[in-house]
């Protein structure tokens, strides 16, 4: 399940809550390629069950899109142990996948 975070509060509370990897997506409702990668991070959320997966939509948040400097939608923040340990621009499914598999 993906879940989605309203404000910056609430974010790091779930990061901070999460033991192993969080990938955050930052999306925005008007972005195609946002609308395009959507429905593989619910499968890979449901395949990827120790990973937490949230959405964070930038139009709605943008203290927490300032706070990990996003500049482009979509972009994915992976988060280990409460650092962050890489940035993904863009609907890239491999680079996304890659990241997972070896940090899971």
């Amino acid at each position: 399940m993906v879940h989605k975070v309203d404000t910056l509060q609430e974010l790091k509370d779930k990061i901070k809550n999460h033991s192993g990897l969080v990938v955050i997506d930052f999306f925005a409702e008007w972005c195609g390629p946002c609308k395009r990668i959507a429905p593989k991070i619910e499968e890979w959320a449901k395949k990827y069950e120790s990973v937490l997966f949230l959405k964070v939509d930038v139009d709605v948040n943008d203290e927490a899109a300032s706070e990990y400097a996003v500049e482009a939608m979509p972009t994915f923040v992976f988060v280990k142990n409460g650092s962050k340990i890489e940035t993904v621009v863009g609907a890239n499914e491999s680079a996304l996948l890659n990241l997972i598999e070896k940090n899971k």
